[in-house]
């Protein structure tokens, strides 16, 4: 396949040089010797102008989609091919080339092909530098072509088989102590754990919630249908009396106290669908002032419970899920101070140990290597997250540090001993372009795993154990395959000893992800005997999609930090849109120890990979115990599906009981079950 892309290339490139037409047609042992007379050539022909240059390249392009020869993987693979003879001499023509062809080849709508290929500015979070950026370092002959034509071009080429990375190299030989996990004392302590508060910077009250675009509530929202003459939203929502005048568009104000105040009435617009509340809606991000109820809401439950937090964790996600073209480099950062600036406003003296999501960046997604060259494009957010974790006393100056040389990872070591290692997950993420260069040559181009393991590899050694905190779960088909390979050899060289948790978010739902022995491809393969270890998948505070927020914190033993406990808080969201302005109502959901029917779980055993299997079996056997899940998955939202009665549900057990996405593909095959569409 390799060879015929860049048989093809070797003809576009020469039609690009001679100014020919593609079509010309002469013999393959003709055109290469007349490569080689020009090549000779004493005295250089003029150069292109850029004009030329970037018609020649379009209409090769279009030549390439018009080869009813070439397979679709191949004419994905001829056409980075292409854009690399490119890039080693005018990368700039890149983005104006590529997004031309994308509207012009219908690849997507025109919105998009700008948003994917266009350069980047401040304004708006478009990729096309980072695509230049990526062919100039991709090498065409190799897996990185097919890696990317499989996630960036809508599975194009087939998923590679995934490469055997033996690491082993990197850590000494696992000591015998290292296969039993320590056991738990009498006394714990409390840890916070917030994760994807996304803020909607722009979000307006009254504005269309029931819109087309991928953000409702602001400014641009609109559904592509234009409202009945007539149409009324209260009639069209069926809502009563009562409610129709409690209906919650109210300006309103939260002060230091956490008091409400009420300004005016705004109302909403009559030419909406289903309008914005002032607290927020399910298919819309966070307003500011939503997730300062939640903030508000673990401040209120600290004092009437007389119960403090060593320390919070957040796991990621500060900016909203609004189209690129409204993301830009100032909202990004205004994001970003402003969440972590009310989390300290709220929790005060309370450290936060944080991941960077993969909105978390910009443009949305990248993040490039120190050793790809293009690093500093992206050391502001690195740079800005070391300065405001110092400044809000989260992180001592040599953590800060950490923070600036590991892409915004760190280490510390709480006041107790416990080590929590945050990593940033942005560089296995499919979306970044800069993974997509040598990924089966360097699959840590980043230090990220080397970090990590030196890490673990002291702790064992000290006897120390070991949190590890990142955003984006590696089950999800977002993590890129060789990383997720590399992921689970690490946890279970360093479980169950030496890595006491593991904390995700990202998926907005509440969840857990177990790892076993194996490939996932035996379904009867998961069994107690094959357990490695699991991650905690938080719950969001944003309602987006169709969940109702949520938050939770964990009693943790002081001498193993495994965790004893969970517990649960949420607010329904939809009871805020008629309840007159009044402030949001956060309750307690769950105990994760009582709630889900594991009989006989010893009082003094922690809730491990052992406990979350017990779990899983109930969920595969149990359809009530399916509900439980899905019910906790959604924090009970209107939108939580019903899986008693239907087979909505069947694909959960999977997700639990796989830790990587290869795994979960397999057990989805061996199931018979269909994916979930979120």
């Amino acid at each position: 396949m390799v060879s015929s892309s860049l048989k093809l290339v070797t003809l576009l490139l020469l039609a690009i040089t001679s100014q020919a037409a593609v079509t010309r047609t002469i013999p393959e042992e003709q055109q290469k010797n007349e490569l080689e007379q020009s090549l000779n050539n004493a005295i250089p022909p003029a150069p292109l102008s850029d004009d030329a240059i970037v018609n020649s390249t379009l209409h090769s392009l279009y030549a390439i989609g018009n080869n009813t020869e070439l397979t679709k993987c191949e004419k994905c693979t001829t056409r980075l091919t292409l854009g690399k003879s490119l890039a080693l001499t005018r990368p700039d023509l890149i983005p104006e080339i590529w997004s031309e062809w994308c509207i012009g080849e219908g690849k997507t709508s025109a919105s998009t092909c700008k948003s994917t290929y266009n350069r980047n500015t401040v304004v708006s979070s478009n990729t096309g530098t980072n695509f230049a950026n990526m062919l100039t370092l991709m090498d065409v002959t190799s897996l990185d072509a097919e890696y990317y034509c499989y996630y960036k071009e809508s599975k194009a080429c087939a998923l590679p088989k995934t490469p055997n990375f033996d690491i082993s190299h990197m850590w000494p030989e696992k000591p015998e102590k290292a296969y039993v996990a320590p056991e738990p004392s009498n006394d714990t302590f409390n840890v916070l754990h917030i994760s994807d508060f996304h803020i909607e910077l722009d979000y307006t009250v009254g504005a269309e919630a029931n819109c087309s675009s991928s953000m409702c509530c602001t400014p641009h929202s609109k559904n592509k249908l234009e409202v009945p003459e007539g149409y009324n939203f209260e009639e069209g929502l069926g809502l009563n009396d009562d409610e129709v005048s409690g209906l919650n568009f109210y300006d309103l104000q939260q002060g230091d106290d956490g008091q409400w105040a009420k300004g005016e009435w705004i109302g909403a617009n009559k030419s909406v669908w289903e309008p914005a509340y002032a607290f927020g809606h399910y298919e819309c991000d966070a307003p500011e002032i939503l997730i300062n109820s939640s903030l508000h809401s673990i401040a209120d439950f600290q004092a009437a419970n007389n119960l403090s937090f060593d320390f919070s964790i957040f796991t990621g996600d500060l900016v909203d899920h609004d189209e690129l073209k409204y993301t830009g480099y100032q909202m990004t950062v205004d994001s970003e101070e402003i969440v972590f600036r009310d989390i300290k406003q709220k929790l005060q003296d309370i450290p936060v140990y944080a991941v960077m999501g993969n909105h978390d960046t910009f443009p949305y997604g990248e993040i490039a290597s120190e050793k790809s060259g293009f690093s500093n494009l992206f050391d502001w957010n690195a740079e800005l997250m070391a300065e405001m974790w110092y400044d809000l006393e989260w992180l001592d100056a040599e953590e800060a540090q950490m923070v600036r040389t590991h892409y915004t990872g760190f280490s510390v070591t709480t006041k107790r001993g416990l080590k929590v290692i945050s990593l940033n997950s942005n560089c296995w993420y499919m979306k970044n372009h800069y993974l997509y260069a040598n990924i089966t040559g360097d699959p840590d181009q980043f230090g990220q795993f080397e970090f990590l393991i030196d890490e673990l590899v002291e702790s064992e050694a000290n006897d120390q154990r070991v949190w590890i905190i990142w955003h984006i779960p590696v089950s999800t088909s977002e993590t890129l395959p060789i990383p997720a390979k590399i992921w689970t050899d690490i946890i279970e060289r360093f479980s169950p000893y030496t890595i006491a948790a593991m904390f995700n978010g990202h998926t907005h739902r509440d969840e857990f992800s177990l790892l076993y022995k194996g490939n996932g491809t035996d379904s009867s393969a998961k069994t107690e005997d094959n357990l490695i270890n699991f991650s905690w998948i938080e719950q969001a505070v944003t309602p987006w999609v169709e969940n109702n927020p949520g938050w939770r914190y964990y009693t943790v033993d002081t001498e193993t930090f495994s965790v004893m406990d969970s517990f649960n808080y949420y607010t329904k969201l939809n009871e805020t849109f008629y309840n007159s302005g009044d402030a949001p109502v956060w309750e307690f959901e769950y105990s994760a120890r009582d709630a889900y029917g594991v009989q006989d779980w010893p009082a003094n055993a922690p809730l491990n990979a052992t406990f979350w299997h017990k779990v899983a079996e109930l969920m595969h056997t149990d359809k009530q115990s399916l509900q439980t899940y899905e019910s906790f998955a959604k924090r009970f939202s209107p939108f939580t599906s019903n899986c008693v009665d239907s087979s909505d549900c069947d694909y959960d057990w999977c997700y639990v009981t796989s830790f990587t996405n290869e795994q979960l593909q397999n057990c989805y095959k061996a199931e018979n079950v269909t994916a979930p569409s979120y």
